[in-house]
């Protein structure tokens, strides 16, 4: 089997998964299902909402006014979904038969007298097919229904978190998790509207509300979805009484919705089911599945440091995985950011267990074992702009590892370790989540290479050092303490795995070809060349006879040489 098999199968392509690209309306992934057939809008949704929408939906009706209907199709531009229709008309006129609507959205349902806001919540039903669900949001929104209202923040613009409103711990479980408490000056100057709006205390205040209602005879499960529920049941895991909370944290699309579940009692989760947004990003959820229930096997995270994989399928599509939740802070929230924090020496001491662990020396095949290399190295000449030099000098060093024989293990690898993927537990244990990226037969090395950069930063930023480009040459070209404790585990590495002391380099090179490969579906076309990693893979080729380097290469000369 070759190496770095998920990474041959994943998108690439510049601009694929770039920030501020997610769609909105997250609410949908409370419906009990989501293979929608008409969609009706009473009132202007969001462009991200509506295309949400229309992804779902066969078809989809919006009805507003003319104004908000010019001011919608203005911000969708060229990207206006093909299956929208637009109707001109007051809410409460919209030219649609009754009963003829899979989902009808009431976006903002406006602060009206009572009996007014009824009419739009009967309209509203009027338009349901019999097993139909109506969505309604406003603010001081009250008891429309028997079903239980809905609290949602931030206090605008996208649903990010969602809850029954009686459930306070789960309210706060997801306002401690999801909404930011504390306001930097910087940023308030610059997105006020935006930062104030995501401070618990305004979404108290302006109490935002929802609700999930179906026609007068029908009542909708009080529960998590239906859909889930279904998934989980065919694993033989029963959620029908689970409380429950919904995230939608991040603005790249790769990034999932989240559905958190407690127990009768409690404010912890003792699982969580993991969405993916878009179906064509499937792959990278159903990637973690097997890669947790792998390490499951090798008996890594018996200690509860990983999530344990509980059940999983999908729905229209879109992979669903149930996994059990890990209690710990975030390690950012944790660490001294210091290269003796305990908390950062402990995943270090993690991430070398994984790798002794899992070492499987490559056969005498090795060659054939690692051609996925060679073909990444293509793809990432093809996609930047490098001096000749430089496309040669990453190429010999890729063409090293290919050759190297025998003293090349593979390993299980991570591939994201970064310190916003790691909880610390109660014990101080570190907890890595997020396996999407991982490679069973991965390579040795990079997820400590990447660990450390990006804890690095950490470091320079406590110090006043915000510029990863300058973090890289502060920590990890200049002899630092970060670099130190770089060479110290990248030893010890060696000495446990069975590495070659000669590779080091070759594989420090090949691992920032790798990310910036990876980074350039989260960059617009036009900003490929100012990439963080293909500047830091830039930066490094041209210092590298800097002290931090000649002390991480000192074991042995590389294969490829120093030209």
């Amino acid at each position: 089997m070759a190496a770095l098999g998920s990474e041959l199968e994943a998108r690439f392509a510049p601009g694929s998964n770039v920030k501020g690209a997610v769609g909105g309306a997250n609410w949908c992934f409370l419906l009990p299902r989501l293979d929608l057939g008409r969609v009706v809008c009473l009132g202007r949704p969001s462009p991200a909402a509506l295309t949400t929408l229309a992804g779902l939906g066969d078809e989809v009706a919006v009805c507003a006014p003319a104004n908000d209907l010019s001011r919608l199709r203005r911000s969708l531009g060229s990207a206006e979904p093909t299956n929208v229709s637009f109707f001109e008309s007051d809410v409460a006129g919209a030219p649609l038969p009754d009963g003829s609507a899979d989902l009808v959205v009431v976006p903002r349902l406006p602060v009206l007298r009572r009996r007014v806001r009824a009419d739009w919540v009967a309209r509203a039903r009027r338009l349901l097919k019999r097993d139909g669900i109506a969505y309604v949001e406003g603010r001081f929104l009250g008891r429309l229904d028997p079903v239980p209202l809905l609290h949602l923040g931030p206090a605008a613009g996208e649903v990010r978190v969602a809850a029954p409103l009686q459930d306070r711990q789960a309210v706060g479980y997801l306002e401690r998790r999801f909404l930011k408490r504390g306001v930097v000056r910087r940023q308030l100057l610059r997105r006020p509207r935006r930062v104030l709006a995501r401070q618990p205390a305004v979404t108290r205040i302006v109490r935002r509300r929802g609700v999930l209602i179906g026609r007068p005879s029908e009542r909708l499960h009080a529960g998590p979805p239906e859909y889930i529920r279904a998934i989980a049941a065919g694993a033989g895991v029963d959620l029908e009484n689970r409380r429950w909370g919904l995230a939608a944290p991040g603005d790249y699309p790769s990034q999932k919705v989240l559905l958190f579940l407690f127990p009768s009692a409690g404010e912890t989760p003792e699982s969580v089911v993991k969405i993916t947004r878009d179906p064509e990003l499937s792959f990278r959820l159903e990637n973690e599945g097997r890669a947790l229930t792998i390490l499951r096997e090798h008996g890594f995270g018996t200690d509860e440091t990983l999530p344990c994989p509980l059940f999983s399928g999908s729905h229209r599509g879109l992979a669903v995985l149930g996994e059990s939740a890990i209690e710990g802070a975030p390690f950012r929230d944790r660490t001294q950011a210091t290269a003796d924090c305990p908390y950062a020496r402990a995943a270090v001491e993690w991430l070398l267990e994984l790798g002794k662990a899992t070492a499987s020396p490559a056969r005498a095949g090795a060659p054939s074992a690692l051609s996925g290399l060679d073909a990444l190295c293509e793809r990432f000449t093809r996609t930047y702009r490098l001096e000749p030099k430089e496309e040669d000098f990453v190429a010999a060093h890729a063409a090293a590892l290919v050759r190297s024989g025998d003293g090349f293990p593979l390993v299980f690898q991570h591939g994201d370790p970064g310190p916003w993927n790691v909880l610390v537990t109660p014990e101080g244990r570190p907890a890595f989540l997020d396996w999407e990226a991982a490679e069973p037969r991965g390579m040795p090395l990079w997820d400590l290479f990447h660990f450390l950069r990006s804890y690095g930063l950490l470091v320079s930023r406590a110090a006043g050092t915000r510029e990863p480009l300058q973090s890289f040459a502060e920590q990890f070209l200049e002899s630092s303490a970060v670099s130190r404790l770089l060479v110290d585990a990248t030893s010890r590495f060696c000495a446990q795995t069975g590495l070659s002391v000669e590779l080091v380099e070759p594989l420090f090179y090949t691992c920032w070809m790798h990310r910036a490969l990876k980074e350039a579906a989260t960059l617009p076309p036009q900003r490929l060349e100012s990439g963080r990693y293909v500047s830091i893979l830039r930066l490094a080729i041209e210092r590298r006879d800097s002290p931090g380097l000649s002390a991480l290469f000192a074991a042995g000369p590389t294969s490829a040489g120093r030209a």
